[in-house]
């Protein structure tokens, strides 16, 4: 039978040595739940749900807060502090430190205020001044902390006085108290919001005294600052697509500034996914590329041309083999080059041959068209396993309300596949993974089956989505699974050319009905226009 499973999605599998049982719900464990802290040992999925479930309680908590203030609705002469009072509108300012720069359209609060009045307060503090000449302060208004909103509208609405509570705040409250609100209202973009955490540190607050005031988690803080790194122009552009915070969270997985901001053009989109796959794999092959050229200066020279030069050992750089100094790097004199398509060889200089200048050149561009080829075939392999991560992603983690939608298409796409005999035989693993049941035990010294593998087992794990379990069965029954590094492609490895592949085809039909989005690349890919079936000519 199956050997243990181990939860990859969890950063703290290795450590807390546990038999995993939490799989896609990791805060029901104890031990992520308490130790889970710090931008690498979280989840994003289960971040947004320990935010949620914060928020919520605060909100809770700001709610009861509320209720306990008792409305005054007889205006006295002077506004007194803490009790609800009427004060004329054009006393009333906008905060100029305010994280909201942007109120919105307020048009339809207008006419909700015209019909219904308005029916919570504004909180204001006293805006004082300094004279420039003087140096003496004093009262002109009030700058409105809570209400910005309702200010706005109340003007376009034409009324002259607004209920106000009038408080005492430090700077430092204020700021508080204004990210505070806009956060549980979900006011503020999330670059507002970063900006205004930001603030906050600048006034001395720490990362813990923000998660504590805001309600979110101080990861989650760390990460929003963080944000404030990217070009700013292509975040706003970006938050206009309606971009998620956890799609913003994905973009962690780059260590590169610059990466991340060529993300920005791609986040929100169809194509995001894909191209963010795409940009992890070329850092990890520039990080690697980088390791061997420091190991290789160390003891070779690099030249441009690997004319004149004999290969000892080459490899792609996208590859996860290690380059390693050879034992006699000491006595022997060593070269390497780098080619433009990501290949580095490690040299010798080549002995004289007998070959012709012309025989030896057209050897030479024989070998470098082969290593074109391949490097094509590589740059295809690296795509089409991009391609299936993405849908082994989406088949994962679609939503069983998607699936209940379009079962009959999945129930019909594989009693077709059957009828068709284009359905593959299911390993231990691929059953476990789509019924959620396991880890096991080795089999025992008689070869008997883990005793844990029962009918009943399966039914309580499956129980309350057995739409997912189904779906993860028929999808690899479909055989889109990894089989020895086997993709299903759109391409034949021995001609480099583009090919028709209904059975993929029907796959993402599929997909896309449940609400799978191809990116530019893997519809490249599947009607041929795609850049890497050129490669090869080039």
């Amino acid at each position: 039978m199956a050997k243990k499973n181990l939860n990859d999605r969890c950063p703290l599998q290795d450590e807390c040595e546990r038999k995993c049982e939490y799989k896609f719900r990791e805060l029901e464990c104890d031990y992520y739940a308490n130790n889970g802290v710090g931008e690498d040992r979280t989840i994003p999925d289960q971040e947004e749900r320990r935010d949620e479930a914060e928020r919520k309680a605060y909100e809770e908590q700001y709610e009861a807060d509320l209720a306990g203030v008792e409305d005054d609705d007889e205006p006295t002469a002077q506004p007194a502090k803490g009790v609800i009072t009427y004060i004329s509108v054009k006393e009333l300012h906008p905060h100029p430190d305010n994280p909201r720069k942007d109120v919105g359209d307020v048009t339809e609060l207008a006419e909700s205020i015209k019909v219904n009045g308005v029916l919570q307060n504004l909180t204001v503090v006293p805006n004082m001044v300094t004279g420039e000449i003087t140096g003496d302060t004093w009262q002109r208004g009030y700058k409105v902390i809570i209400g910005h909103r309702r200010l706005a509208a109340a003007k376009l609405a034409g009324l002259e006085t607004l209920p106000c509570v009038v408080v005492n705040m430090s700077e430092r409250e204020q700021l508080s108290t204004m990210l505070t609100e806009n956060m549980q209202r979900s006011d503020l973009t999330v670059y507002e919001q970063a900006q205004g955490f930001q603030m906050m540190l600048d006034m001395g607050d720490t990362v813990e005294d923000i998660a504590e005031k805001s309600g979110f988690s101080a990861t989650t803080v760390r990460r929003r600052v963080k944000l404030l790194e990217l070009d700013k122009d292509k975040f706003k552009k970006s938050e206009e697509r309606g971009v998620t915070l956890f799609e913003y969270m994905e973009l962690d997985k780059l260590k590169s500034p610059e990466r991340k901001n060529e993300m920005l053009d791609y986040i929100g989109t169809e194509n995001f996914k894909y191209k963010l796959k795409q940009a992890i794999d070329a850092e990890a092959t520039a990080e690697r590329k980088a390791k061997w050229v420091e190991l290789l200066s160390a003891f070779a020279t690099q030249v441009e041309s690997r004319t004149g030069y004999r290969t000892v050992k080459s490899d792609y750089v996208s590859s996860k083999i290690e380059m390693e100094r050879p034992d006699d790097a000491d006595t022997v004199e060593y070269f390497f080059c780098i080619e433009k398509w990501g290949y580095i060889a490690l040299m010798v200089k080549d002995e004289p041959t007998a070959a012709t200048p012309e025989e030896e050149a057209k050897r030479r561009e024989e070998q470098m068209k082969q290593e074109r080829k391949d490097a094509a075939a590589k740059a295809l392999s690296e795509a089409t396993a991009r391609a299936y991560e993405l849908r082994a992603d989406f088949v994962a983690t679609v939503s069983a309300a998607a699936i209940k939608k379009r079962l009959a298409d999945v129930v019909a796409l594989w009693a077709y596949a059957e009828y068709r005999d284009d359905t593959s035989w299911l390993t231990e693993e691929e059953i476990m993974q789509a019924t959620g049941v396991g880890p096991f035990a080795e089999d025992d010294e008689d070869g008997e089956d883990d005793a844990a593998f029962t009918l009943q087992a399966v039914t309580d794990a499956i129980g309350k989505t057995p739409e997912k379990a189904l779906l993860r069965m028929i999808y690899a029954r479909l055989g889109d699974g990894k089989s020895e590094g086997y993709f299903r492609s759109y391409w034949n490895s021995y001609t480099m050319k583009h090919e028709e592949n209904e059975k993929l085809d029907r796959i993402y039909a599929l997909l896309v009905k449940l609400g799978y989005e191809m990116s530019d690349d893997e519809k490249a890919l599947q009607d041929g226009t795609h850049e890497l079936f050129n490669e090869e000519a080039e």
